[in-house]
């Protein structure tokens, strides 16, 4: 995941193996729409299987600001 530090948006993500396109469509919209890391945080996946992926690397970020 590729992240632009000074706005907390994610610019790219490369997903490989099998059933990665339960995650395309999230990191389209997170791409796309320029959504904030700190909000991605509220988006419940739909299916928790492999959509809890994205909990994951938003961990790798840092929990946001309370």
């Amino acid at each position: 995941m590729v992240v632009d530090e000074d706005r907390k948006v994610v610019l790219g993500v490369t997903f490989v193996g099998q059933d990665v396109g339960e995650l395309l469509h999230s990191a389209t919209v997170a791409i796309v729409g320029e959504v904030p890391l700190d909000r991605l945080w509220h988006a419940v996946p739909s299916y928790p299987t492999i959509s809890e992926f994205w909990l994951r690397l938003l961990e790798s970020y840092g929990r946001p600001e309370e």
